[in-house]
């Protein structure tokens, strides 16, 4: 999951009835890197077989291209609508740990092309679709309440248990680009003046899968929380920077745990806004980890990597 860190509130704030706001997002992430310990190889024959025991290691890039579609329907209702592209270059290595003939190589390396080859992926990935009711004044003067309630649309390509799979020495794909469900949505953001120039922004953000799809894959309920602090420069120009705390629970394969799942991930934001007049706006933003902790031992989560957003806003 690619946490958020309340950027959608500043697109909601000035929209009057009719109006329609489109951004486009490019999201760079580097440096998701995970790895596991292994014992098994995959012979010539494609069986299964022991080997000593070494190391999958794999490291995770991406640029995600985000269309988002804001349109005021009401004085106090918009609807959002996000379309994501993403391209996801892995790369895979073994390391040993033990030492091995060169045919257990082999069958390690075989092993590894099956689980996680060096391959780039890429596709659509799952709509969100939202409707959300703003408030003004709700307690200070200038302060702004949204509450977001919608679905994620399941376009995104998914895939059949891997570790079945794996266990067959069939080749497998544990990246998804979807869930293959309908899932719950909800998002609520807070931002209210502390000074002539300052504001504080409050959020959070959740996906909350509710069911099975037809691999018999469930995915994991998704939480981001955090704040932002926006200190204006000029008429045109505002720096921000801010936390996030991110938690991922646990996905589940016909009722059994995904241990490459579950994980809660901190990290912090700076970044920079520039309004260009008649409507359109730039922002940058840079977000890096602090710190992570997974919530299985015998797991493969990702850490979390930095990631380099550059946004696009105008209106029509």
């Amino acid at each position: 999951m690619i946490a958020r860190t309340g950027e959608l509130e500043a697109g909601a704030v000035s929209q009057s009835e009719g109006a329609l706001r489109f951004s486009l997002n490019v999201v760079r992430g580097r440096d998701f890197d995970g790895g596991h310990a292994e014992d098994k190889g995959l012979s010539p024959m494609g069986t299964v077989v022991d080997v000593p025991e070494h190391r999958h290691v794999v490291s995770l890039d991406f640029v995600r291209f985000e269309l988002v579609a804001d349109y005021a329907f009401a004085d106090s209702w918009n609807a959002w609508l996000r379309i994501p592209y993403d391209v996801k270059d892995r790369t895979a290595k073994i390391e040993l740990v033990d030492p091995a003939t060169p045919d257990e190589v082999a069958a390690m390396e075989s092993n590894l092309a099956i689980h996680h080859p060096s391959e780039t992926l890429e596709g659509f990935s799952d709509l969100h679709l939202l409707a959300a009711r703003k408030r003004r004044d709700l307690f200070l003067a200038d302060d702004l309440a949204i509450v977001a309630l919608g679905s994620s649309l399941p376009v995104g390509r998914t895939e059949s248990d891997p570790y079945a799979a794996g266990d067959a020495g069939e080749p497998h794909e544990h990246v998804q680009f979807g869930s293959g469900t309908f899932d719950p949505l909800l998002e609520l953001y807070y931002g209210a003046p502390l000074a002539t120039d300052l504001r504080l922004s409050l959020f959070t953000v959740g996906r909350f899968p509710l069911y099975e799809n037809r691999k018999e894959y469930r995915g994991p309920t998704e939480v981001s929380s955090g704040f932002h602090l926006s200190r204006r420069l000029s008429a045109q120009a505002a720096v921000h920077g801010g936390w996030t705390s991110l938690y991922q629970g646990y996905a589940k394969w016909d009722g059994e745990r995904d241990v490459n799942t579950g994980l809660v991930a901190h990290e912090v934001s700076l970044g920079a806004k520039v309004d260009l007049g008649r409507g359109t706006s730039v922002s940058l933003d840079l977000r890096l980890p602090v710190s992570q902790r997974t919530l299985s031992d015998s797991g493969d989560a990702f850490e979390q990597g930095s990631v380099l957003q550059l946004g696009v806003s105008t209106s029509f």
